[in-house]
């Protein structure tokens, strides 16, 4: 957390909520069983699993090969067992063999078992695809692999499922909106597949997370769900605060802050507005409507949805003389952008004259009424 303080009133609370992804983070394609069947299961219950009914999983297991197989056999032999009837199978691990597996079905599950639970771990990003046209659901592993989460569902009612614990991060992203290049990693098979991080693989953060931070970059989703497709310049004031605090983020980075504050809105963005910064800016207006900025800046975007944020909160000058104290509950123990983003904020609003905050909160007034604009951030005042 970071206070930035200029008087003695109430402090505007600014809550970047943005994910700080960490270097290592991986990303998992993860199939909800054949023909999808498990998709409703792996949504209601926060989890994502195998088909894998019997196994009795713990770390011990997963990372030593010749114990899996014996778990892999005995869950092949329960499966078979549900399916078809017969005898029973044991339940004892070490009655199954540990030689190599011949059967190519067995080779394959024992390998995602030991994917899911040796090598996904806290903090991976979980992509799960629903039927050919239907949305994809992302979300985050939430805990390490723990031996005492596990299911019962209705398709093996006498069996527990070992699971992965995941937060949805959303409430799926239609097909259409996910681009081309991306869609190849979603095709099957395996059930799980690690996706190898790369410039182009890594725009499935984008998609997952509204506002993140990912090395010297960040990326904002800037939404504006009521613009109605009719008014060409219902967008404006929308476009114009984002272009005004990308501008000043710039005259802060160039040490210039005293100059842009002297300067009208407009004049300011003449003035300071810096391409450079900014890796890509795209407005999308089908449904809902929304507008992304990624920054080549690990402050910049989330400068920008904190400065917008302030001004759709309306908050007037006098109050911003109080300070901003800046939190971030998405990422509580990332404490460097917000300090970064905090820091700049502050100097920001103690420069600005009364004209331009009314001005900037006029523009989002606007904004708000044209297109319903919205950051991720949220802002309230401390008393």
């Amino acid at each position: 957390m970071l206070v930035v303080r200029a008087g003695v009133g109430p402090l505007i609370v600014v809550d970047i909520a943005t994910k700080i992804i960490p270097s290592d983070a991986a990303i998992w394609v993860i199939f909800p069983g054949l023909g999808r069947r498990f998709l409703e299961i792996f949504l209601g219950h926060d989890a994502v699993f195998l088909d894998t009914p019997g196994i009795r999983l713990w770390p011990a297991v997963v990372n030593d090969q010749a114990r899996l197989r014996q778990h892999t056999r005995m869950s092949a032999a329960v499966t078979n067992y549900v399916r078809k009837g017969g005898t029973p199978p044991s339940r004892n691990p070490t009655t199954y063999s540990d030689e190599k597996l011949e059967d190519g079905h067995d080779r394959v599950l024992a390998s995602n078992v030991r994917k899911l639970f040796a090598r996904v771990k806290k903090g991976d990003l979980v992509i799960v695809p629903g039927r050919q046209f239907a949305p994809v659901y992302f979300g985050e592993v939430v805990t390490d692999f723990n031996p005492e989460d596990s299911l019962t569902i209705a398709r093996y009612p006498n069996e527990e499922i070992p699971v992965r614990k995941v937060k949805w991060l959303n409430d799926g992203v239609p097909r259409h909106q996910i681009p081309l290049d991306l869609q190849m990693y979603l095709s099957k098979p395996p059930a799980i597949a690690q996706v190898a991080r790369s410039a182009v693989s890594d725009r499935f953060f984008n998609l997952a997370y509204p506002s993140f931070v990912l090395a010297e970059k960040s990326a904002v989703i800037i939404d504006g769900p009521q613009y109605d497709g009719k008014n060409p310049l219902a967008t404006y004031e929308a476009n114009v605060l984002v272009s005004y605090f990308i501008s000043a983020f710039s005259a802060i980075e160039r040490e210039e802050l005293e100059s842009f504050a002297k300067l009208d809105v407009f004049a300011a963005i003449d003035e300071f507005f810096d391409e450079s910064l900014i890796q890509s800016f795209s407005q999308n207006f089908n449904s809902p409507g929304k507008f992304a900025l990624a920054a080549l800046s690990a402050a910049m975007a989330v400068f920008v949805s904190g400065g917008i944020a302030i001004s759709l909160k309306g908050t007037n000058a006098e109050s911003l003389k109080s300070g901003i104290e800046v939190t971030n509950s998405v990422s509580p123990h990332d404490a460097h952008i917000a300090k970064d983003a905090g820091v700049k904020l502050g100097y920001l609003y103690k420069s600005l004259h009364k004209d331009d905050i009314d001005k900037l909160n006029g523009l989002a007034k606007r904004a708000r009424k044209n297109i319903g604009l919205r950051t991720p951030v949220k802002v309230e005042q401390k008393r």
